[in-house]
């Protein structure tokens, strides 16, 4: 498992500490007894995410396809942050119609806080697999055009519509506890 130092005692404690935090997370994705999941948002925005993803693969498809014959003209630069530009619309465009559509201003946010965490994942996962090759730079270069181009326009104008829409609940009366043993 994961090890922290050398003395036992610190990697017991360091083992119990992630396993704790770890099952701390996944319980969220657990059902209640009377089958619903212990997060929603938790569940809807990981779910809106692979939606996200397949919305943003389709729209890279579809605009560097259909941008390739217009900006081969260009400098590979201005050609690379046109079709970046453009794909990251595209993807914007479906998380603000999304985000009218749904009631709970939070998922759009969530969802691309879902896909940093993806992203974020892969970078570290392809730069242990392409250490030492030369492929790195050319890795960094890519990930900055076609990754953190659109997930920091989302990131900002999704954040930006849930401060502006999003109204908490008004808190109730009676505590959570009384609420869940009352029938309805």
């Amino acid at each position: 498992m994961l090890s922290k130092g050398t003395n036992p005692i610190q990697d017991k404690e360091w083992n119990e500490k992630v396993t704790k935090a770890a099952d701390s997370f996944w319980s969220a994705f657990r059902m209640t007894e009377n089958g619903k999941p212990k997060s929603g948002l938790l569940v809807y925005t990981f779910c809106l995410s692979f939606v996200m993803l397949a919305v943003y693969g389709a729209a890279f498809f579809v605009v560097i396809e259909g941008l390739h014959n217009l900006t081969a003209g260009l400098p590979v630069f201005w050609g690379n942050l046109i079709q970046s530009l453009a794909a990251a619309i595209v993807g914007l465009l479906v998380s603000i119609l999304l985000h009218f559509v749904l009631t709970d201003k939070r998922l759009m946010f969530g969802t691309y806080l879902w896909l940093a965490l993806y992203a974020a994942a892969c970078l570290i996962t392809l730069l242990i697999y392409l250490r030492g090759t030369g492929a790195v730079g050319a890795l960094l270069t890519f990930y900055g055009w076609f990754v953190v181009i659109p997930l920091a326009l989302g990131l900002a104008v999704t954040y930006y519509l849930f401060r502006r829409d999003y109204v908490p609940p008004k808190p109730d009366d009676e505590p959570d506890w009384k609420k869940s043993l009352q029938r309805r």
